[in-house]
């Protein structure tokens, strides 16, 4: 008798695994296509764990511009081209508004802040950061007299390398990263403060581990975050680090606060913190607040100065580029003042040039990943909700329908037959859609400002035959992470 109900309890059991096997597969079976998956690790043997987007890109020529691809043993659904992530981020903007957390950041961050979250915290907090953002300048002349002052110090600095060769990374990160502070904390730092350079340090060395392929592993096997644990425990005591220095600065701000006068971002935060303290569902706390600043910090800070470093070597990789530039700047500001927002229309080619740089460094060859909201239909394939998507902004910005010479630095690409400048749907360094980076007004008036006023005051000359210069990246997993250089800054 005990025997014949184990085999009827086995029986019950396995039916329940096939009944679950059935729909989990029926589920699925309408995804888009893809290369076929081997159980457990999906289609990594098939895929470059240094240049997922290269693999992608390969992928697509045999399995169209949606294709489902499973990375151990979750799928992703890439998306690939223009047309394909427009329709999908713009037209159906709500369905693949979803951010997907990959399992290293939740451990890292515990899905707080308002960049990796969803639902109502990312709506709360992203309303709430945009508008302070708004109130404190972005995008109007209170910023922009900010970055004006801050390129100052940032010359300054250039002018005491009398001309010798020096690596720029250390210079263009603490300037870019002080336009944040100001913003952030309501104050900038001297360059060589022993605290901002090793919070820099700390954001710079962040980055790079995050670049790491065995990143890829954790995030598809999370179990070998315990059983491989070094390279994550560097990465935590990094962002550990940090949250102590912006902790440091919040409790300052806390014992000084003013209600009735925010001075920056922080305070804001506070305030909207003690009107929300009697409501049990708000998103307004510290953990919160920590992470932003976070975001702020590592995002703004890298994104810009890699840009501006990025940009320079190319800058002198084409040294003719750089001299049209030189003309522009010349002609339109001369040397007696400082470049201003206002002067972008008179500057077409410089704002070309600019414009180029961002399109053809192609910062973030993946984009952030999304995922689906709800169970949603894509041109005929059926995606459940929960699914993650890849919308490749590679594939974007380097496809050959929508740009005269994709692989090629061509200013071109933002002119017209007359030389005036002109924009293109393509160009979306920064995503499109609901999840378009909130920074994109900020990173765009820094970017323009501290170029114009670099190139204003100096020509940038390379150690090196211009001809041996590789703009090729140190690792391209994720981010863009540029090899160090060296060049010289020669007063004009």
């Amino acid at each position: 008798m005990e025997l014949f109900w184990t085999l009827i309890l086995s029986a019950i059991v396995l039916g329940l695994l096939l009944l679950l096997l059935h729909e989990h597969s029926s589920q699925y079976a309408r995804m888009p296509p893809g290369p076929t998956p081997l159980p457990f690790i999906g289609n990594l043997l098939q895929l470059n764990s240094k240049a997922l987007h290269e693999s992608f890109m390969e992928l697509k020529e045999k399995y169209g511009p949606v294709m489902t691809v499973h990375l151990g043993p979750m799928p992703l659904v890439v998306l690939v081209g223009f047309e394909v992530v427009h329709e999908a981020l713009v037209q159906q903007a709500d369905v693949f508004a979803g951010r997907a957390v990959p399992p290293l950041i939740k451990e890292l961050t515990l899905d707080f802040g308002f960049v990796q979250s969803n639902g109502e915290r990312w709506k709360q907090l992203r309303r709430f950061s945009l508008s302070t953002l708004r109130d404190f300048g972005m995008g109007r002349s209170r910023i922009e007299k900010w970055i004006q002052e801050e390129v100052k110090y940032l010359t300054n600095e250039f002018r005491k390398t009398k001309g010798s060769p020096c690596e720029p990374t250390p210079f263009l990160s603490r300037a870019v990263s002080n336009v944040i502070c100001s913003i952030a904390f309501g104050q900038r730092f001297d360059y060589q403060d022993e605290n901002f350079v090793k919070l820099l340090t700390l954001v710079d060395d962040s980055m790079h581990l995050f670049s790491k392929p065995i990143t890829l592993l954790y995030n598809i096997f999370p179990a070998l975050i315990k059983l491989i644990p070094g390279h994550f425990k560097k990465m935590l005591l990094n962002v550990n680090e940090i949250k102590q220095f912006t902790s440091a600065i919040i409790d300052k701000h806390k014992a000084t606060l003013v209600s009735d006068s925010p001075r920056d971002f922080i305070d804001s935060f506070l305030i909207k913190m003690k009107q929300e303290s009697k409501n049990p569902d708000t998103e307004f706390n510290y953990d919160n607040l920590s992470i932003i600043i976070l975001d702020f910090l590592t995002a703004g800070t890298e994104t810009t100065s890699t840009t501006l470093r990025y940009g320079l070597l190319i800058l002198m990789k084409y040294p003719h580029i750089q001299e049209k530039v030189h003309k522009e700047i010349d002609m339109v500001i001369g040397r007696d003042r400082a470049p201003a927002m206002e002067d972008r229309r008179k500057m077409p080619y410089a704002d070309a040039v600019f414009h180029e740089i961002q399109r053809f460094i192609d910062l973030l060859p993946l984009n952030v990943l999304h995922m689906t909201t709800k169970d949603t239909v894509f041109r005929g394939y059926t995606i459940p909700e929960g699914t993650v998507v890849v919308p490749m902004l590679h594939s974007v910005m380097f496809e050959k329908t929508k740009w005269a010479t994709p692989d090629s630095f061509n200013p071109g690409h933002f002119l017209d037959e007359n030389g005036c400048f002109k924009m293109s749907s393509s160009f979306m360094p920064f995503s499109t859609g609901k999840r378009k980076c909130a920074g994109e007004g900020l990173a765009m008036m820094e970017l323009f400002l501290f170029f114009s006023t670099l190139l204003q005051n100096f020509s940038f000359r390379p150690i090196e035959d211009p001809a041996n210069i590789s703009l090729s990246p140190d690792s391209k997993l994720i981010i863009k992470i540029l090899r160090p250089y060296k060049f010289m800054a020669i007063p004009r």
